[in-house]
């Protein structure tokens, strides 16, 4: 609640000041009867009435800064509701709500010109693939398919998640192109700011290195920023993040002493079933080939904080299979440098501590690396 104490100061503050106020005011909206919800944070800091298609909002506001609006409908199921971004601060809007795009609105902003512009782009290049994920989405939740065969429902589902993927995959592409035509605005770091950026980390960061140095200094832009200097250590050919923690003797852990052509990074922590159960595989032969085993080893970094624990539990520490630790648990610096989301977590990297592939299942490691050390 906190985040948002400001906005509601702003709005304790009509009464008694005569600075500039935000004049927001809907107009042309279907709704007959219903409300306009202003939120930040997932958290509603004001309601107003919607009567007859229009509603307002005369008040002070103390900072500027991104809010959703939401508008629903009482004569219509709650899912039925809308709900779109705007960038508000003292100045007038005139709101009005389009039947599946971003509303039109009118407004003195230049940040909210430039959000404007962004979702009108969005329309013309992925309108017609929303629309369509929108229909398929809403009749995947109808009878008709409820009463499908479970094989010819799967093949909707299946449908349903290619095309969102599609829609995925074009988001970089969309906001190149806004960047190509505003370099300038301080809103496209609040649109990556809102993205999945993990999934096409390269194609991010290839936006991000586009956004003014304005845009880079915007909360916003900062927080992308450091996302994105995680997420470029775990593409392909990238170098790897160090690891900070001591082997089981108390010596700092380096990996320049490794002597392999391929290395094996292990993420880990007692009382994981999974861990303990790959750590049984791993002992008993994870690479078959003789030849692949001389040129392969394997870090297991424990995310323990009690070192009696991680002794009891780590397999025993050799020069082809190195225990580390720094005992800071989920608050190890190895956590956040590494994107650790969840253990065990694996990732395949080069001689050179350089990345082969992120996040790779265990049962895929012996073929990766035969495959790596026959190409070389």
């Amino acid at each position: 609640m906190k985040r948002i104490l400001p906005f509601l100061a702003g709005l304790l503050l009509a009464s008694c000041n005569s600075n500039p106020k935000l004049s927001l005011s809907l107009s042309n909206s279907d709704i007959s009867s219903g409300k306009m919800m202003l939120t930040q944070y997932n958290e509603t800091v004001l309601t107003q009435p919607v009567k007859d298609g229009k509603a307002s909002i005369e008040q002070p506001l103390q900072s500027p800064g991104y809010y959703d609006i939401v508008l629903i409908d009482d004569t219509k199921p709650l899912n039925s509701q809308k709900k779109f971004t705007l960038y508000l601060e003292n100045t007038n809007y005139l709101i009005e709500p389009q039947n599946n795009n971003y509303p039109k609105v009118m407004s003195g902003s230049k940040t909210q010109q430039q959000l404007t512009d962004y979702y009108q782009l969005q329309n013309q290049m992925a309108g017609k693939l929303d629309a369509k994920i929108d229909s398929m989405t809403k009749y995947l939740e109808s009878q008709e398919v409820k009463n499908m065969p479970p094989k010819q429902r799967a093949a909707l589902y299946e449908k349903t998640r290619k095309l969102q993927t599609e829609r995925r995959k074009l988001e970089p592409e969309i906001l190149t192109n806004y960047l190509e035509a505003h370099p300038n605005s301080l809103a496209a770091s609040h649109i990556l700011a809102e993205q999945y950026l993990d999934e096409y980390a390269s194609q991010y960061a290839a936006v991000y290195a586009r956004l003014s140095d304005s845009a880079k200094n915007t909360d916003d832009g900062i927080k992308v920023g450091n996302k994105v200097a995680v997420l470029v250590k775990l593409l392909p050919g990238a170098t790897a993040a160090d690891i900070k923690g001591q082997t089981p003797d108390g010596k700092a852990f380096n990996h320049h002493d490794i002597k392999a052509k391929v290395i094996l990074v292990e993420f880990w922590k007692s009382g994981s079933v999974v861990a303990n159960q790959n750590h049984a595989k791993m002992s008993n032969g994870l690479i078959i080939t003789p030849r692949d085993r001389e040129q392969f080893a394997t870090v297991s970094v424990s995310l323990d904080t009690d070192k009696a624990t991680w002794l009891k539990n780590a397999p025993k520490s050799t020069a082809k299979w190195i225990q580390v630790t720094d005992l800071k648990g989920n608050a190890s610096p190895n956590v956040a440098n590494w994107k650790i989301k969840a253990v065990p977590t694996y990732f395949l990297l080069d001689g050179n501590w350089k990345l082969l592939q992120a996040n790779i299942n265990l049962i895929d490691v012996d073929q990766a690396v035969h495959d790596y050390l026959n190409k070389k």
